[in-house]
């Protein structure tokens, strides 16, 4: 088994890929194979470090802008192995090294949901659409505006259950920009009580990477069809991972559109037009089955591309 040595300052075990495999985790550095550093610090993390290294930035892209890990990677020397393990490549931070692009909250849903089980997961749904908006930070675009919308419209309000961090809110705490919620634990009874998710991902406007989150992955555990606000094309890279969308009763062409705004006001005119339809929700059974599969099958797929990286 590999044998790991945490950095006693440099790591994180939320943002270690490590923790989704069978390691064993060793008191010092002179027992390892590996010394894992899995931090956000501006800090020049690799000072020092004589044995590989096993580096985890596993919760947002490597973005060339980022000062934090220009410092961090300004610390490693030519003659330091290191692996990375990222969302996205780093070859503009450590060109040449060895770069493992992996979904970490795909492989973090898999792990919580269906292997610790820390939260219940809806093994079926029943119906006519009752929808569920969970938005998170309020501040971005994508969602307290978004919330404002879908309310304002009576006829689609009668029918939306919604919750900025997965415990019920008031209108007047959706202002709050500081705290964050990973996603778990969540009420899984909000999952029963609807079947139609509406995900505000985390970036919309700025970025565009392709950046799916527990978001996206809870409402796929939960068996719920989805329409996803987020940065284009985001749909079109989501079918490339295997997932299914549901185009035939959902109008799916905003996920193309550039502009923001419009992309917001496109996003919204399709969940009224589909509020309007008498859609059951066994119409969306079998798809929303085939995207858990592919979610289990995708992160099982992960986890052996962590095991033999290390081996």
């Amino acid at each position: 088994m590999v044998k790991i040595y945490r950095h006693n300052r440099f790591y994180h075990e939320f943002e270690s890929a490590t923790r989704f495999i069978d390691v064993e985790y060793v008191a010092n550095e002179t027992e390892c194979d590996y010394v894992a550093v899995a931090c956000s610090d501006n800090s020049p993390v690799f000072e020092g470090i004589t044995k590989p290294i096993l580096y985890s930035y596993i919760r947002e892209h490597p973005y060339t802008h980022d000062e934090y890990l220009q410092t961090q990677f300004e610390s490693l020397q030519a003659n330091q192995d290191i692996t990375i393990f990222s969302l996205s490549s780093f070859e503009h931070f450590a060109p040449g090294r060895k770069n493992i692009i992996i979904d970490q909250f795909e492989l973090d849903a898999y792990d919580r949901l269906f292997v610790k089980k820390e939260c219940p997961t809806v093994k079926s749904n029943f119906g006519a659409l009752k929808f569920l908006f969970l938005g998170g930070k309020a501040n971005k675009q994508n969602r307290k505006p978004l919330l404002d919308l879908l309310i304002k419209n009576d006829q689609f309000k009668q029918r939306l259950e919604w919750s900025m961090f997965g415990i019920k809110d008031h209108l007047d705490d959706i202002t709050i920009e500081d705290n964050h919620y990973i996603g778990y634990p969540y009420d899984s009874a909000l999952y029963q009580r609807t079947n139609f998710s509406i995900v505000a991902e985390t970036h919309f406007d700025g970025n565009q990477d392709f950046h799916p989150t527990e978001k996206t992955y809870r409402a796929i555990a939960n068996m719920h069809p989805f329409a996803i606000l987020t940065t284009p094309y985001f749909l079109v890279h989501l079918k490339e991972r295997g997932y299914q969308t549901f185009s035939t009763v959902f109008d799916e062409k905003y996920d193309i559109i550039k502009a923001p705004h419009n992309r917001l006001t496109n996003f919204v005119n399709a969940l009224y037009e589909l509020n309007q339809t008498d859609i059951d929700y066994r119409s969306f059974e079998n798809i929303a089955q085939n995207n858990v599969n592919t979610l289990i099958h995708n992160a099982k797929n992960t986890r052996e591309i962590i095991r033999k990286a290390l081996q």
